[in-house]
């Protein structure tokens, strides 16, 4: 084989390298979808003058916080680890999610969300989260807006005076997770898909 082939041969050994790890990341998606364990995550108000709309609704998920037995630790090795960690997923009574633990380090053998460090409350011995990457839902554009409004909205009835009624808590999203995969499912108001929430309410109400 001459120079010119071998060249010839390393670059699509390249290109093809650089179209697996892609194609991977959606045959994952698809598997997730069909294969994951479903889990009902509470959401919280955003602030609109925050989050830029286009063609999703901004979604603020809870848990946004977890109590931690070494706050301090988790406080002074955050820069370390990116602000990257686990959380390990269960169910409450209610049947949400609750984080039953942080991990470092990606486990094996249960549901585990790769989430966002933030800051640290030593006294409380907790940890504030993000949830990167489950935090926008896609709709149509011509669509977005209206339920990005619904969404707000319904959230505010849950939470006034900044207290949670649980009575009226009726958005939340659904999320499949297989192993550390997690995929958002769905976005329900009044406890119905956001889709079918919006054919009942053409005007957004």
């Amino acid at each position: 084989m001459n120079k010119r082939n071998l060249l010839l041969l390393g670059f699509a050994v390249v290109i093809a390298a650089q179209l697996a790890v892609p194609a991977w990341m959606i045959i994952e998606r698809e598997l997730t979808l069909r294969e994951g364990k479903v889990f009902k995550f509470k959401t919280r108000p955003v602030d609109p003058a925050d989050a830029f709309r286009g063609r999703y609704v901004w979604l603020g998920l809870e848990p946004d916080k977890v109590k931690v037995p070494d706050a301090n630790r988790w406080e002074t090795d955050r820069p370390w680890h990116n602000g990257k960690a686990f959380a390990v997923l269960g169910t409450n009574a209610e049947g949400f999610v609750v984080v039953e633990r942080l991990q470092r380090e990606a486990p094996t053998g249960v549901c585990a969300v790769p989430v966002q460090v933030g800051w640290c409350d030593v006294k409380n011995g907790e940890v504030h989260i993000a949830w990167p990457g489950l935090d926008q839902f896609f709709m149509a554009e011509d669509k977005a807006p209206a339920a990005d409004v619904a969404y707000v909205e319904h959230n505010r009835r849950g939470n006034r005076n900044g207290r949670t009624n649980q009575t009226e808590r009726t958005c939340y999203v659904t999320i499949r997770v297989r192993g550390s995969c997690a995929v958002l499912e769905n976005l329900y108001l009044d406890n119905q898909p956001v889709h079918e929430w919006l054919k009942q309410h053409p005007a957004g109400k």
